[in-house]
């Protein structure tokens, strides 16, 4: 999908209530029968675990755990495919009583894999023990999207998955979502069996793409079992998914920069204004503002304390300059608004290394005078987000021209409210609140990233290009200066803040296939930086040779 304020494309993320609305405008609206939606999701899951290249011949067991809901006909389906393809599958049926009543949908699938001549067994206590040592493939299809509170330790759907969890070796394969999680939050969850691989349908729910939730969900497959995009188009067009996840080399793709003319100056790329740094902390506004010439910036400014500049130590890059703004530990408001005008500054960071805020309300006037045509930027990064909510309450900001980024401890210093990582549908509400209020655009940091906007009618967005190698201090300050660096050349907050975060977290990935995922250093990233179109560019050339 494409959404037309931002031009940007990605893929929706839905919520239970979407995945059945979808699920039901297919047969209501579209005449596409239940079972046929099924049959298609349960040969979908076989042909994924086919495609694992499972030998039916070397006697891998498949253990099949099927629930009694629509999630475990999903799996009994899945069941009679690789057992009509020669694998040796073991099926249990398991529920909390031994008499539990199956779906409509599941009690066919049952009846028509016990007419085939394939055995089903009834789940007890201990009937997964003589799988210990067979390195196994377990199939867990016992809970669907339906679940939104934890299983009860003591029962039997409970034993059943733990009982699973302790088959060495095995590989396990969730239907849907693994059987525990709410799919309607990427909170961290207690579940007793982890997925390697999850197959779902239509489009990945919440839990498959926000951490850590995510993480339980091991590689998330999407299928395609004959939903009509009409019905996809004409739910989301009543409730719209809360989340997007936005398309990464379609947003490296989109390089502001690319049409520069050959007689560009400095000024056409933009001059960025980076403040920041308290004693001992100079790395963090260093780091920000090569990141901000890394990308694609004309000049970038430095301004620190008195006492920051007194502990500066090391190699300056002497690419940067520096400029005084401050008496002694104070930011003078009057020489940044000169300074600003003077030397045609288009984007400020502000926080990067900052112990207290150096915000204050003549400040917050200046910089709000600076945004007030809609083609500056102003991102508040570390430091500057510690109490700016009654600074910038009814200073009339406008979320195109301002960048918050708070991580947790910082959102909660701003809101005054805990945490929301990451992101349930009320504290998105709050979020979503907040960014209007104040009319800034928000990025949440995280291991998936949220960006809320202040403008009405865009969605959030999730950012899942990132990895492990983005876990070291110093990788926040290297967003803050890739934001800066396209605001500076006109591009919206938004958008600024969702092409920054997926090229640096596309120059971690370069930096890490030369350095190793845990070697990486800020400095690695800021190096690759320059190589991220290319490689964006590589492989959308290598997809269009491969299809």
């Amino acid at each position: 999908m494409s959404h037309s304020e931002l031009d940007i494309v990605g893929d929706y993320v839905w919520d239970a209530d979407f995945a059945r609305a979808v699920d039901h405008s297919s047969t209501e609206s579209f005449g596409i029968p239940s079972r046929v939606l099924m049959e298609m999701a349960g040969r979908g899951v076989a042909d994924a675990i086919l495609d694992l290249d499972v030998d039916a011949a070397d006697g891998t067991p498949i253990i099949v755990l099927a629930g009694p809901g629509n999630n475990g006909g999903d799996a009994l389906v899945a069941a009679r495919w690789l057992a009509e393809a020669g694998c040796e599958v073991h099926t249990y049926l398991v529920s909390e009583t031994a008499d539990a009543k199956l779906s409509p949908l599941a009690d066919a699938q049952l009846t028509c894999l016990r007419a085939a001549g394939y055995a089903v067994e009834n789940y007890r206590r201990g009937a997964l023990g003589r799988f210990k040592r067979a390195e196994p493939i377990v199939v867990d299809g016992v809970l669907g999207l339906g679940i939104s509170r934890p299983l009860d330790p003591k029962g039997l759907i409970f034993a059943a998955l733990a009982e699973a969890a302790t088959l060495g070796n095995r590989t396990t394969i969730a239907v849907d979502i693994p059987s525990g999680l709410d799919a309607n939050s990427g909170a961290m969850q207690q579940i007793p069996l982890r997925a390697d691989l999850t197959v779902t349908f239509g489009g990945k729910k919440i839990a498959h793409v926000i951490a850590p939730a995510r993480d339980d969900c091991g590689e998330v497959m999407v299928i395609d079992i004959g939903f009509p995009s009409a019905a996809i188009s004409s739910v989301a067009a009543k409730q719209p998914p809360p989340f997007i996840v936005p398309d990464g080399r379609e947003l490296i793709l989109r390089n502001p920069w690319a049409d520069l003319k050959r007689s560009a100056h400095k000024y056409d790329r933009g001059h960025v204004l980076v403040i920041g740094g308290s004693p001992g902390k100079t790395g963090a506004p260093l780091l920000a503002a090569m990141s901000a010439l890394r990308c694609g910036a004309g000049w970038v400014t430095v301004a620190m304390p008195e006492s920051a500049l007194a502990t500066l130590r090391g190699d300056v890059p002497r690419e940067l300059v520096f400029e005084n703004l401050f008496n002694g530990e104070e930011l003078n408001s009057l020489a940044l608004a000169k300074f600003l005008t003077e030397r045609r500054v288009r984007a400020v960071v502000i926080g990067p290394g900052c112990m207290t805020s150096p915000l204050n309300a003549a400040v917050v006037a200046e910089l709000a005078a600076f945004t007030s045509t809609g083609d500056n930027l102003v991102v508040l990064d570390a430091g500057a987000v510690h109490g700016a909510l009654p600074l910038l309450t009814g200073a009339d900001l406008d979320s195109r021209s301002w960048l918050l980024t708070p991580h947790p401890g910082e959102w909660q210093q701003l809101s005054k409210t805990p945490p929301p990582a990451p992101l349930t549908n009320a504290a998105l509400k709050n979020t979503r609140e907040i960014a209007e209020s104040l009319g800034v655009t928000l990025l949440y940091k995280h291991a998936t990233p949220i960006v809320v906007t202040g403008e009405q009618k865009l969605p959030a967005f999730v950012l899942t290009e990132g990895g492990i190698a983005l876990a070291r201090a110093g990788s926040g300050d290297l967003l803050a200066g890739a934001a800066a660096a396209h605001g500076a050349i006109g591009v919206s907050a938004t958008l600024s803040v969702l092409r920054a975060q997926t090229v640096i977290a596309w120059a971690a990935r370069l930096a890490a296939d030369k350095r190793g995922e845990h070697a990486v250093l800020a400095q690695d990233i800021l190096a690759h930086i320059g190589q991220v179109v290319h490689a964006a560019e590589a492989a959308m050339d290598a997809d269009e040779d491969d299809g």
